[in-house]
């Protein structure tokens, strides 16, 4: 995309220039020529609109399987249809949305021949649902205006039917937002009335499930096809009724809803947490706080921390500093980390910023964790003292996932030479100890550093302390490792 700069250079230029400029690269490449084609058509819209029509219709009916790494460009040729149909809007609303019909029909062709492992054809799906509410919001005002008062339910009637129609066929989950953000379109009594439809799909389900269940407990059988299918059919239904509940954003209705759905009280956190997040958007705190300290059931270490962190999320909504500093510390104690530390020294007073610095020095000494050990107290500024527990305890650093290893060397202060020679030191042997030969490049680059930091912490007062010298690591390397050709080829480049 071009800049600021570039774009006031480009409106300087003639128009001649940009003429000769799009002739000249027309023909080039595919996907280009189709979106210059469009691009001629935005004076004549007519053009455009049976241009697009076409090109939506061909959509539908192509066959040919788009492989993963054909997806981009196939998501690109989505976009550019996408943002040629909005081009229509607000000046031709009702063809700017017949047009996103049509492109979202195309949802089940268009996914079902493609390998859209990373997402980019979906994405373009989902995006066609937030704007098809915008421009359907704007024709149904239209039409409304245009009706007599007597005929408004008929046409209410024709809008929530074809609400209901595109979230149904959602098969791929490029709708899940519609339901959601139905309040955008259809009113309270209208987003009530398909609530009602959906609560007696779901009594009828639940009938169908019930027959179901005698059925395979009188024949002693698994669960058949037919009872995975009614299973999945109630699911779908629950999960529409709920995020129309959330678009109307009644605490009291979507509470009801959402008990009414639960198998089990009290409920796992796990899913109670889909009903704090709906009270936090609605600011409902009190009821949350209820939920948490009424309804939360578990003992579990995970479980514990996750309560104590919407705790402190709701009290830091409410700007209740007291509470917040409280939940903070409760949990910065089941769980010490920098990052609970940062948490607390953004709230903290100098005077607690103190007494919380003292008690992570404690907590880092009773860490087992040798990661955790040393990040608490590079957080405090004990680097030397850090550097002092990293050299007693560097045989446990092997025990630490590399992507946490290279995080800490990122961030990692001055006058930390010994931690980074541990570290670059693990994650050495972990690749050539492991024969990870698609990785020798990046050991090559860690024993480079290893060689570089050595000239540094040999001129110090106190050089690698109780860890072995870089020349007798060396040695140990080459005697363990030095068959290894093709890494010692790339040290050596």
């Amino acid at each position: 995309m071009l800049n600021a700069e570039q774009k006031k250079y480009l409106s300087q230029l003639s128009k001649t220039a940009l003429i000769d400029f799009v002739s000249d690269v027309y023909g080039v490449d595919k996907m280009l020529d189709k979106k210059i084609e469009r691009l001629l058509l935005q004076s004549d819209k007519p053009k455009l609109i049976k241009k697009l029509t076409t090109t939506l219709k061909g959509l539908r009916r192509r066959r040919k399987f788009v492989d993963y790494w054909e997806s981009s460009e196939f998501a690109t040729e989505l976009q550019h249809l996408a943002s040629d149909i909005m081009s229509l809007y607000p000046e031709q609303p009702q063809e700017c949305l017949t047009l996103l019909e049509l492109f979202i029909e195309s949802t089940n062709a268009s996914l079902g021949r493609a390998d859209d492992s990373n997402g980019y054809i979906g994405d373009i799906y989902r995006s066609l649902t937030a704007s098809w509410l915008t421009v359907a919001s704007t024709c149904y005002e239209q039409e409304k205006r245009d009706i007599l008062v007597d005929e408004r339910d008929i046409l209410s009637h024709a809008w929530v039917k074809k609400v209901k129609l595109l979230a149904d066929d959602n098969d791929y989950g490029t709708k899940d937002s519609l339901l959601e953000d139905i309040n955008e379109l259809l009113s309270e009594p209208e987003i009530r009335g398909l609530i009602a439809d959906y609560q007696q799909e779901r009594e009828n389900i639940q009938i169908k499930k019930a027959n179901e269940d005698t059925l395979n407990e009188r024949q002693n059988s698994p669960l058949s096809d037919d009872a995975f299918s009614i299973n999945y059919e109630k699911m779908v239904i629950e999960i529409a009724i709920k995020n129309l509940s959330r678009a109307l954003g009644d605490v009291g209705f979507f509470e009801t809803i959402f008990f009414e759905m639960q198998e089990t009280r009290p409920v796992h956190p796990r899913r109670l947490e889909e009903l704090l997040t709906f009270l936090l958007n609605q600011r409902a705190f009190d009821k949350a706080l209820h939920y948490l300290n009424e309804e939360w059931q578990s003992d579990g270490l995970l479980d514990k921390t996750r309560r104590l962190d919407w705790l402190s999320h709701i009290y830091h909504m409410q700007k209740n500093t007291n509470a917040l500093m409280e939940v903070l510390g409760e949990v910065f104690e089941l769980q010490p980390s920098p990052l609970r530390l940062k948490a607390i020294m953004a709230e903290a007073s100098p005077a607690q910023q103190a007494q919380w610095r003292k008690r992570a020095y404690e907590l880092a000494e009773q860490q087992e964790n040798v990661f955790m050990a040393t990040s608490l107290l590079l957080e405090i500024g004990e680097v030397e003292l850090a550097n002092q527990v990293a050299v007693a305890r560097y045989c446990q650093f092997a025990d630490v996932h590399y992507t946490a290893l290279t995080g800490m060397l990122k961030e990692l202060p001055a006058e930390t030479d010994l931690l980074q020679v541990i570290i670059y030191r693990t994650l050495l042997n972990d690749i050539l100890d492991s024969s990870r030969s698609k990785a020798y490049g990046h050991a090559a680059r860690y024993f480079n550093r290893l060689t570089k930091l050595d000239t540094v912490i040999s001129q110090s007062s106190k050089p690698y302390s109780e860890l072995a010298t870089h020349k007798k690591y060396v040695i140990t390397l080459k005697d363990k490792h030095g068959k290894k050709r093709s890494f010692w080829e790339k040290v050596n480049d």
